[in-house]
């Protein structure tokens, strides 16, 4: 499944847009705040309903417009998908698929993931622990339902319970209901969020030493609720929720005096070792690009081999924030079959050859 035609009018700065992607590798080439990045974040729109910049949907309509609309093509082997999105001023979004309304995003079939990498996602071994779970986070709920519900539970929870410690209602009966479903839920997106991890992890260290010759990536699962026990090690759900229990019972006055939950999973981290060093403190800069550059690869896999589909690789902005050996390792994904989209200021970044292969579409500055 690829995309054939991208199209959209009275999105961010455009007031029409429309391209033709290349089956493998599309280059956006231009200068900064032209609009290339409001490209990626379209295509990405389009096929999660989400966007990494997080806006308010109004956002995305232009300025001068009444609505943003946003239409996508798909060929399978001849077959044409055609899906639509509407965001109007109103802060209301509509779909089509294949000219058919739908209801809600979740009602249209998921015929095209995607895997987006921007300058930020560099942050990934030495950022705040928030981006590492979000990192999984966002890759388990776009292969699973049940695991994107668990997630929207937990928030749920997580924010009730903070809201009753702000206001001091620590009552037996209202904290043990709040506690039993932190745990309940805590320990099944715990369960959820280590096992996905344990399919990443070795495909993520195995591109790692690909990428980094002589050096050994090990990827870890941090919790105080688990403490030491081996990331690697298969949990059953009641191990989790026990470990829990007994880590919220230790930490109940400090939790009242900070009015804050401190045990779950929305505290754990992933941790990233290299030669058995703390990514976090030791990694140098070329360091930090490999491990995110192995994650979104490993990402790339992982959705091949879950959802046995392959997704459309979009990259928006990051060759300039890599070597040349990562440049060609990222590359090398377009070989492999995954079509991929890039915004560049330089198109300078890319091997020759690569060039000769690639569509290359050039974005007129402003003015």
């Amino acid at each position: 499944m690829l995309i054939s035609k991208l199209e959209f009018r009275g999105v961010r700065n455009y007031d029409h847009f429309l391209v033709e992607p290349d089956s493998h590798l599309t280059i956006l080439v231009g200068p900064n705040a032209v609009g290339k990045t409001n490209v990626i974040e379209a295509i990405q729109l389009l096929t999660t309903n989400r966007s990494f910049r997080n806006p308010q949907w109004v956002d995305v309509v232009k300025w001068d417009a009444s609505e943003a609309n946003l239409r996508m093509t798909l060929d399978d082997d001849g077959v044409l998908t055609i899906f639509e999105m509407v965001i109007t001023l109103e802060n209301k979004r509509s779909y089509k698929f294949n000219g058919l309304t739908k209801r809600g995003f979740s009602n249209i079939p998921k015929v095209l993931p995607s895997v987006v990498f921007t300058p930020d996602d560099l942050l990934l071994a030495k950022g705040p622990a928030e981006n590492r779970r979000k990192a999984i986070d966002d890759l388990g709920e776009r292969l699973s339902k049940t695991y994107g519900s668990i997630k929207r539970d937990y928030t749920r929870t997580i924010r009730q319970r903070n809201a009753a410690l702000k206001e001091n209602q620590t009552h037996k009966a209202t904290l043990q209901a709040l506690d039993e479903q932190l745990i309940s839920i805590g320990s099944s997106l715990c369960l959820h969020r280590r096992r996905l991890l344990q399919r990443m992890s070795p495909i993520t260290t195995s591109i790692y030493g690909t990428l980094a010759t002589g050096e050994v990536l090990d990827i870890q699962y941090e919790s105080r609720a688990l403490g030491d026990i081996p990331f690697t090690e298969k949990l059953r759900i009641e191990d989790i929720q026990i470990a829990m229990f007994s880590t919220l019972q230790i930490r109940r006055n400090e939790e009242a005096a900070r009015k804050t939950t401190l045990v779950g999973p929305h505290r754990d981290d992933v941790i990233f070792k290299i030669n058995g060093r703390d990514a976090r403190s030791f990694a140098s800069q070329g360091q930090q690009r490999t491990i995110a550059l192995a994650w979104k690869c490993a990402e790339v896999r992982i959705i091949q081999e879950i959802a046995r589909q392959t997704p459309v690789l979009l990259l928006d902005d990051v060759m300039s924030e890599l070597d040349s050996t990562r440049r060609e390792a990222l590359t090398t994904l377009v070989k492999d079959g995954v079509q991929t989209i890039v915004t560049t200021t330089n198109t300078g970044y890319f091997a020759p050859d690569l060039l000769a292969q690639a569509k290359i579409i050039e974005i007129p500055g402003r003015g």
